[in-house]
């Protein structure tokens, strides 16, 4: 069987190419890429364009021999423009259910699990996920086969740590390493629901195989087993002198506090690039604040001991990755 796979540089899907399937049937995965390169077979596309972009000979051999598409291609960004995120998120997944139409393809739709926290969610994460649920709505009614994937935070490889991209809890651990951060946005018992990325990806592997007909909805997250975000400090605290490195652990103030308190005396006088930092670490805390945990579909989740050092693998490859290694 044939994957096409969308999004392939990014945080998930590089994943997905990296993932050896076991005990699943003979696959070739051709990754379809808008720019830079993937380690696999590839073809020039995009997503924002009808028939993805390819010329037609190309669209037409792609449609007789892909079987199932994993769609994980998107905007990502909180601050991206409404245009970009439209384009990408939603116009985006309705020309790749297009080409699956035109395929007779499964889908197997990469979200996101906040989806279901937009309402409270801060305004600027707010266009981001209107985006997300939209593109969700197309699946549902596009009359194919699918998987709407929901997926919540994603950390490092398992076991060595390591990511395409890094994303708002790698910046987060990133100031935190830094001791740029003396204030945390969270409350302490914040649930962060984060998973090994390779977990995800061989997640998204097994709904690509699956059969039956409809759309079946799937939470790819940790759920009770998740790490709170005091706990991952205090992770990153404990890791931090093997890195050659002294962490001074943030104070932690809810969000409601820190936007009256600490936002009007100390963010709004610096320059416009630390407000942007600033607002986008806001966007992200919005997104656990006082909400309860996510479920999971997950047959077997990760313990928390594996999370713990999942994610402890994850802040030595980004310390590693950002020169902050003492010499």
């Amino acid at each position: 069987m044939t994957i096409l796979l969308t999004g392939g540089s990014g945080a998930v899907g590089a994943a997905v190419l990296g993932t050896v399937p076991v005990g699943r049937p003979a696959q070739r995965i051709v990754a379809l890429v808008h720019r830079g390169g993937v380690a696999a077979a590839a073809v020039a596309g995009d997503i924002t364009a009808p028939r993805l972009g390819l010329a037609p000979d190309q669209y037409a051999q792609l449609t007789r021999e892909v079987g199932t598409v994993v769609h994980c291609a998107g905007a990502t960004e909180f601050t991206a423009s409404a245009e970009v995120l439209r384009a990408l998120n939603v116009d985006g997944t309705r020309h790749v259910l297009e080409f699956a139409a035109d395929a007779g393809a499964r889908v197997v739709f990469a979200s996101t699990a906040f989806v279901v926290r937009r309402d409270t969610a801060a305004p600027l994460a707010q266009a981001y996920l209107e985006t997300k649920l939209a593109a969700e709505e197309l699946v549902r009614t596009a009359g194919l086969p699918a998987a709407i994937a929901r997926i919540g935070v994603v950390m490092g490889d398992a076991r060595t740590g390591r990511m395409s991209r890094f994303q708002g809890l790698h910046s987060t651990v990133d100031a935190v390493l830094r001791n740029l951060l003396p204030v945390l946005p969270f409350a302490q018992d914040a649930v962060i629901d984060a998973l090994p990325r390779d977990v995800v990806a061989d997640e998204l592997l097994g709904l690509a195989f699956r059969t039956g007909d409809g759309v079946t909805d799937h939470w790819l997250t940790a759920g009770p087993a998740a790490l709170t975000i005091g706990r991952m400090v205090e992770l990153v605290a404990e890791l931090a002198p093997h890195l050659g490195r002294t962490v001074h652990p943030p104070r932690f103030v809810r969000p409601a506090l820190v936007d009256r308190v600490v936002r009007p005396a100390y963010i709004d006088p610096l320059p416009a690039p630390q407000r942007r930092k600033f607002a986008n670490l806001m966007a992200l805390a919005s997104l656990f604040d006082n909400v309860p945990p996510f479920p999971t579909t997950l047959a077997d989740p990760p313990p928390t001991r594996r999370l713990e050092e999942a994610f402890v693998a994850t802040v030595d490859y980004l310390a590693a990755s950002r020169g902050l290694l003492a010499a």
